[in-house]
């Protein structure tokens, strides 16, 4: 659940930073505010305004955005109903939903996605402006320190 939750702040760090050097009209933020628009639609909105993004490279961040903050939700604000066991892949068995849904293998999969995320962007994104091109190029170096032969695959 931390790890989880850990990435989706890594990308909410991402959102608060660029959010400083990306114009959203103040029609769009009131919208986002009134109609409690999901985070990971802000999240997108503020990289696709900060970074050239071709149509479909946009929709899959989105995707993937939406993926990860569905899950850190779950971690954040789950459920109080009981419901019937969900069978685990790895133990055979059926287990109370957290245990399924947090497992060792959703974790690494929500994590290094979102770190494959931040350093597709950091080394290939295009910056819209000069400021957001200053940030991606620190940002870039600090995920080759913690990655310096990039990010590590899932064994599939």
């Amino acid at each position: 659940m931390l790890a989880i939750m850990s990435a989706a702040i890594a990308w909410d760090a991402l959102y608060a930073i660029l959010r400083e050097h990306v114009a959203i009209p103040a029609v769009m933020a009131e919208a986002w505010r009134r109609g409690r628009t999901a985070r990971y639609t802000q999240v997108a909105e503020t990289v696709r305004r900060a970074f050239v993004l071709k149509p479909k490279g946009a929709a899959v961040l989105r995707s993937n955005l939406r993926k990860m903050y569905a899950a850190r939700d779950m971690a954040v604000h789950p459920s109080g109903k009981i419901s019937a066991p969900i069978l685990h892949p790895e133990l055979d068995v059926g287990l109370e939903w957290r245990f399924v849904y947090f497992r060792a293998q959703n974790a690494a999969t929500v994590v290094l996605g979102a770190a494959g995320m931040l350093f597709d962007l950091a080394k290939n994104g295009r910056a819209k402006n000069t400021k957001v091109a200053e940030y991606q190029k620190a940002l870039l170096v600090r995920l080759q320190e913690i990655f310096p032969d990039g990010v590590p695959q899932l064994a599939t």
